[in-house]
């Protein structure tokens, strides 16, 4: 008996062993595509575009940038607004008059050319009229909790605004969240004031903001096929946690072009998608960009040339009967009131105060 049990388990091993079977995936070897992301706006200082190139699936770097290029944006007049490539980021490229911005109404083209002659150019795209955002207010989302009962967590962040009588209009929301801070610093330590070990911080020696933004999911836009000429109510924007004070956001509206949604609904159908290993590999995704010295040279991205309606919004998120269950960090003790951090600038910080602040 012993012998047939070990022998069983010996066949057991072996067939374990058989059927790992290294897998070679076959993935698209992309890497001479161009890759375009251009935003011309009716506001100051929104107007960029950021030129890369796509790096290998098989490696861990980020796409490559394009510098030393040619950037130009002509409308439908002839007039010609030169770009040029900031000195701190290679690759990102700034109208030479900071004062310049699209107008409603007007049709523009991208143009490049590269260092190695290669051009490239966009599809016309159109600034169309935009309506103001009319109303941003929060929706509270509650769960059965055992001890409270009925209690809020957090808010969905909603959005009413009205469409044009003209048809197909295609609109895009963003936002952008910041948080006031009262320490720039923090870690584990013991309070000024003693007792055992504990988060603590020292406080901004300057106003200070955190800076969020959306980064999965983010291709926010609707089109107007069904509602056409009526109010757009309830469109989702973000959610937020329930913590006891206030949350300010930052909302940008765009009506883009046809092409431009297209291309965001395959960019959330995409990031939607990467998550599993049966799901699609991450890809530049064609646009309105082509390449006009190769027409068999792929390029990628999008040039979108908008109005933007914009405004910033306190939400409150303390003026409620219902219970409700914190879910934000908790806040740190002071470690020492005669010691401050300096707000140091960043992508996700700033001593700028946000444009709609008002307190």
């Amino acid at each position: 008996m012993k012998f047939k049990n070990s022998l069983l388990l010996l066949c057991l091993g072996l067939s374990l062993f058989t059927c790992v079977q290294p897998v070679d995936l076959e993935v698209p070897n992309r890497d001479d595509g161009m890759v375009v992301a251009a935003n011309l706006t009716t506001v100051k200082g929104l107007q960029e575009v950021r030129l890369t190139r796509l790096a290998r699936y098989d490696t861990r770097a980020l796409n490559y940038p394009v510098s030393a290029a040619q950037v130009w944006v002509v409308d439908g007049s002839g007039q010609r607004q030169n770009y040029i490539e900031d000195a701190k980021n290679r690759g990102w490229y700034f109208p030479a008059s900071r004062e310049f911005v699209g107008e409603v109404g007007k049709t523009y083209v991208l143009h490049i050319l590269t260092s190695d002659n290669r051009k490239y150019e966009s599809s016309p795209e159109t600034v169309r009229p935009i309506a103001p955002i009319k109303r941003v207010y929060p929706e509270p989302v509650a769960v059965d909790d055992p001890k409270l009962g009925n209690a809020i967590i957090g808010y969905n962040i909603l959005l009413d605004t009205e469409d044009s009588p003209n048809k197909g209009d295609y609109y895009r929301w963003s936002w952008i969240h910041y948080e006031q801070l009262v320490y720039c610093r923090q870690f584990e330590g013991v309070p000024y004031t003693g007792g055992p070990e504990t988060l603590v911080g020292l406080t901004c020696c300057d106003p200070c903001w955190d800076i969020v933004r959306c980064y999965r999911n983010c291709s926010n836009v609707l089109s107007d096929a069904l509602i056409n000429g009526k109010k757009i109510t309830r469109q989702p924007i973000t959610n937020v946690a329930y913590c006891a004070r206030d949350y300010y956001i930052e909302i940008q509206q765009r009506v883009i072009s046809r092409e431009a949604y297209n291309y965001w609904k395959a960019v959330d159908q995409l990031s939607s998608n990467n998550g599993s290993l049966f799901d699609t590999a991450p890809a530049a995704i064609r646009g309105n960009i082509k390449c006009i010295s190769n027409p068999e040279e792929e390029a990628f991205g999008l040039f979108e040339a908008s109005a933007i309606s914009e405004n910033g919004f306190f939400i409150e998120r303390t003026q409620s009967a219902v219970p409700a269950i914190v879910t934000c960090p908790p806040n740190p003790v002071t470690a020492n009131p005669l010691i401050c951090a300096a707000c140091v600038e960043s992508a996700f910080r700033t001593k700028i105060k946000p444009k709609f602040w008002t307190k």
